[in-house]
C-alpha cells in the first residue's frame, strides 16, 4: 500500500492576525485556532480560512493510496488530504496547515497547526502567555521547552483518556497526539498499545491543543515564534481504520477480478 500526492494551487496574500480573545477555558469541540475548530468539512474550513486571510496563498494537496490486484498497481480516486495557507514576509510570516481526514468516511478536520514566524517583532513571554490564556484559559500545564527556548502549554479534552507518555521530561508531554489520513498513521497508537500508553480503542484518546511559544535563545523572554497545534485522534483513528479497510477490500476484490480475468492461449 503506497502513498500519491497531487498538488494544486491557487491565490495570493495580506496581513497577519495574532489572537483572537476569549476567557475561558474551553472544552475541545469549542478549541478554535483563528476560528477553524476540529471536526470542520473542508467546505466549512475553507471558509473559516478565506476570511481569516483572504489574500493568503493557498495549496490544496491532494491525496491517494496504490494497491496492488497482483500484476498492477491500482489507486483509490484522490481526495483532499490537507490545505496550506501562507502569508507575509520570511521574518513576520503566517502558515496555516489543515488535514483532513480520508474517505470513506465523512472528511473533517483532524489537525490544525498555525505557526507566526515574528523575527522582526518578537513579543515578551509574559505577554505572549497572558494572549493564549486569554484565549484558551489557564493551561493545566506548561512545560518548558527541551532545548530551553520557550514554554509549551498543553489542554487536553475532558472525559476522554490522555494517551501516550504523560511524563514531564517525556516529548508526548510536549505535542499533540499523532495523526495522519493514511493507515499508516496507526502505527503511533499500536506502540502506545503494547506499552499500556492508550487505552484499547485508541479512538477514546482525547483530543489535545499545545501552544508553543519559541524564544530566540534558551531561557530568553522575547518569543519569536508562536505555534498553535490541535488534534482529533477520536475521529482520526477510526477514520484510518475505515480507510484502511476499503483498501483492503479494493485489493481483494482486484485480486479476484484478475484471477478471473485474461485470455487463454490457444493450445
Amino acid at each position: 500500500m503506497n502513498m500519491g500526492f497531487v498538488r494544486r494551487c491557487a491565490m495570493p496574500v495580506a496581513a497577519v492576525m495574532l489572537l483572537a480573545g476569549s476567557v475561558s477555558a474551553l472544552a475541545a469541540p469549542d478549541w478554535d485556532i483563528v476560528g477553524i475548530r476540529l471536526g470542520m468539512s473542508p467546505e466549512q474550513a475553507r471558509a473559516v480560512l478565506k476570511a481569516h486571510a483572504p489574500q493568503a496563498q493557498v495549496t490544496d494537496t491532494m491525496r491517494q493510496f496504490t494497491y496492488s490486484d497482483g500484476v498492477k498497481q491500482q489507486q483509490t480516486p484522490a481526495f483532499l488530504g490537507s490545505i496550506t495557507a501562507m502569508q507575509g514576509p520570511a521574518n513576520k510570516s503566517e502558515t496555516l496547515e489543515l488535514m483532513f481526514s480520508a474517505p470513506p468516511m465523512e472528511q473533517r478536520l483532524i489537525r490544525v497547526i498555525r505557526t507566526l514566524v515574528m523575527f522582526d517583532d518578537p513579543v515578551p513571554m509574559d505577554r505572549a502567555m497572558a494572549a493564549v490564556t486569554q484565549k484558551y484559559g489557564a493551561p493545566p500545564r506548561v512545560l518548558e521547552a527541551h532545548n530551553g527556548r520557550g514554554q509549551i502549554a498543553r489542554w487536553v479534552e475532558a472525559g476522554k483518556t490522555v494517551c501516550g507518555d504523560t511524563a514531564p521530561t517525556s516529548m508526548d508531554a510536549r505535542q499533540v497526539p499523532p495523526v495522519d489520513n493514511s493507515p499508516l498513521g496507526l502505527s503511533a497508537y499500536e506502540t502506545w498499545q503494547r506499552r499500556k500508553l492508550a487505552p484499547a480503542d485508541a479512538a477514546n484518546c482525547s483530543a489535545a491543543l499545545v501552544v508553543n511559544l519559541v524564544t530566540r535563545a534558551p531561557r530568553e523572554p522575547l518569543v519569536t515564534e508562536m505555534k498553535f497545534m490541535m488534534t482529533d485522534p477520536g475521529y482520526a483513528v477510526p477514520a484510518m481504520r475505515a480507510t484502511a479497510q476499503q483498501i483492503a477490500d479494493l485489493q481483494d476484490q482486484a485480486k479476484k477480478a484478475r484471477l478471473n480475468s485474461g485470455a487463454t492461449p490457444k493450445l
